[in-house]
């Protein structure tokens, strides 16, 4: 079955394109804050991962509105990296995302946040991005543009079985890279031993 070509803004839920939150000034960490800030500098391997330092501010600054919830992804729309990943929770913590940032929320009947995130990422819809990046110096992505955005978009299970091989594809890159980095370390460890 063929793929048919839609925009991004046709497979959204209700109000499913936003910005993050926007702060007043620098975010500061706060010790005990009760709500996590995900930032740009907080992603990880190529954009494919969120770091574990990322900021806490006090939970009465935010409404609950801007917590995230697994399956909402996370789009890059500041800078030369515009990529996407979808958001899972991994503890009780609320997070939100920073204003760098757009939280796009997919209709999860019409397609898999999971494969709308890899798709975003692929050349096509990268080559789209960068026809149409907004400023010269520093570039962005605004909103309109990501609406528009073409995604090829199968079955439901097609979908699902894409997304489900690009992240298998995905964690095997980081398992070799990581085999990779143990074996140079090793390597050096006996050389540096055998002086």
């Amino acid at each position: 079955m063929q793929s048919k070509i839609v925009k991004l803004k046709s497979i959204l839920t209700y109000q499913g394109l936003s910005s993050g939150y926007s702060f007043r000034g620098k975010i500061k960490h706060v010790h005990n804050g009760g709500v996590r800030v995900i930032q740009l500098k907080d992603f990880d391997d190529n954009y494919t991962s969120i770091g574990n330092d990322c900021y806490l501010i006090d939970s009465d600054i935010v409404k609950s509105k801007y917590y995230l919830k697994t399956g909402d992804i996370l789009f890059t729309s500041k800078g030369t990296n515009n990529f996407a990943l979808v958001f899972k929770s991994i503890d009780d913590i609320p997070t939100i995302a920073s204003s760098a940032l757009f939280v796009i929320k997919v209709d999860e009947t019409l397609a898999n946040p999971n494969f709308i995130a890899w798709y975003i990422n692929q050349s096509k819809v990268q080559n789209y991005f960068k026809t149409n990046e907004a400023g010269t110096y520093n570039t962005s992505i605004n909103k309109k543009t990501l609406e528009e955005a073409p995604i090829a978009l199968p079955s439901i299970e097609v979908q699902t079985k894409i997304a489900t091989i690009a992240n298998l594809h995905s964690r095997e890159q980081s398992l070799s890279n990581e085999i990779t980095e143990l074996q140079n370390t090793l390597v050096t460890s006996q050389l540096l031993n055998s002086l």
